[in-house]
């Protein structure tokens, strides 16, 4: 507790300290890359709106001043998905100082988060689409061959872009076709299903090209691997990705969540039980997965329109 008449121990931390010792917080729960970025920017953005009204002492906030934060956010151009993650970087940042003993009560329990819809993803490839993008690579070069194989990991089981790059070869079960996923999304482990497609081109990535890019390296445990003998950047792999949408002549966006999109769209308009997609993609909520099951009707909608005899005829 602070002295009468002196400054509590929130108060006296500067703004980059507080936000330091939140961001360790995250780490420590082994919250996602990404999440910590967008928890911290949130908590810049509250601390601006604090020194603004003149409130030094995160101690001092009351419920009062996160619903009137929440007004102001909520009063602009900002989207509503924006508006959500600047208070959910809020309530974070009060679930830590309560977790830590630094308040006694949470301003930010109990206050309502507005309400979001799922969005439908903007971008899905064809199936025709995803065919030609798995042709691109020159399967006759060792790079063709890992990147053959990196793109058909990627469509066949789904996997986000950071879980595919964290991929170690003990990860990898080729004769029964599994891939293990350690530390997902929200800190949880998965095992999915390797399709027979995407095993005979990572069994011949690692037979035959893995070795050749890790010889001086042969420590080296990550599964996809550069020729520098290290394991790829996210921002590499979605480099390549987009390299070899342009070289199949996609005129859409093509990404690794583009893929994840795709796979899981195309698996729900074949019958695919939402259920099991869910578990494959690791989605906690299975609202989040029912997203594609829309996608999917609405492809079927225009496949319909384009190709039954009755919506053909022009009379």
């Amino acid at each position: 507790m602070a002295k009468p008449g002196g400054k509590s121990e929130e108060a006296s931390r500067t703004r980059e300290e507080q936000l330091a010792a939140f961001i360790g917080y995250l780490k420590a729960m082994q919250r996602d890359a990404s999440t910590i970025r967008t928890y911290a920017f949130g908590a810049r953005r509250f601390f601006a709106w604090l020194d603004r009204i003149g409130v030094a002492d995160l101690r001092a906030v009351g419920r009062e001043h996160i619903r009137a934060y929440q007004a102001e956010v909520s009063d602009t151009d900002l989207a509503p998905y924006t508006v959500h993650s600047r208070m959910r970087a809020v309530r974070r940042l009060y679930d830590y100082l309560e977790a830590n003993g630094k308040i006694l009560l949470n301003p930010a329990s109990g206050v309502r988060m507005p309400k979001l819809e799922h969005r439908l993803p903007r971008t899905v490839l064809t199936k025709r689409e995803v065919r030609r993008l798995l042709d691109a690579p020159d399967t006759s070069l060792p790079v063709g061959v890992r990147d053959k194989a990196m793109l058909e990991v990627f469509y066949s089981t789904g996997l986000r872009l950071a879980e595919l790059c964290a991929l170690t070869v003990y990860d990898v079960d080729v004769l029964n076709g599994y891939v293990r996923v350690n530390s997902g999304k929200g800190c949880k482990d998965r095992v999915v299903p390797l399709g027979y497609k995407a095993r005979k081109y990572v069994n011949e990535y690692l037979r035959k090209v893995r070795g050749k890019f890790t010889k001086k390296n042969r420590d080296e445990r990550t599964l996809f691997v550069s020729n520098r003998q290290h394991g790829f950047t996210t921002t590499r792999v979605c480099q390549i990705v987009r390299h070899y949408g342009a070289l199949a002549g996609i005129r859409k966006r093509v990404s690794p969540h583009v893929l994840r999109h795709s796979c899981a769209t195309h698996m729900l308009a074949d019958g695919a039980d939402v259920v099991h997609v869910q578990r494959l993609l690791g989605h906690v909520l299975l609202n989040t997965t029912q997203v594609y099951t829309r996608v999917a009707q609405r492809d079927v909608k225009s496949t319909h329109r384009k190709s039954h005899p009755r919506e053909k005829d022009k009379d």
